[in-house]
């Protein structure tokens, strides 16, 4: 067995001894610390705001912004429903136009099309 006294020593690597000078570097997560400060001080800013306001004109002043807020999204979704209805007929309108195309279609071209298109339509039972 080797005593300490005997035992070889680690090779030193120059500039690299414990007395060297780290620098120290920030934290990583400061800068979230700091963001999610900033974002919970605006949300309480947000609530102090809404808490002052119910208290000045009450629950009403709130309630209708809240239900004018729900009536343009309301009238948003209308909007957008009558837009994809609009899309759906048009899309139906180019198929039956395309069907009744490929089942006049003439020759062998016109037996691969209607082969295909059977394949492809989904089987109604």
């Amino acid at each position: 067995m080797v005593s300490r006294k005997n035992r070889p020593s680690k090779p030193s690597v120059v500039g690299m001894g414990s007395k060297s000078k780290r620098t120290r570097q920030p934290v990583a997560g400061v800068a979230e610390k700091d963001a999610k400060i900033a974002r919970l001080a605006r949300e309480l800013a947000d609530a102090q705001s809404k808490l002052k306001e119910f208290e000045e004109r009450g629950t009403d002043a709130y309630m209708a912004r809240k239900v004018e807020t729900l009536l343009a999204a309301a009238q948003s979704a209308r909007g957008q429903a009558l837009d994809a209805s609009l899309a759906r007929s048009k899309a139906e309108g180019e198929l039956r136009v395309l069907e009744k195309a490929i089942a006049e279609a003439r020759g062998p071209a016109g037996w691969l099309l209607r082969r295909a298109a059977r394949r492809v339509r989904p089987q109604t039972a």
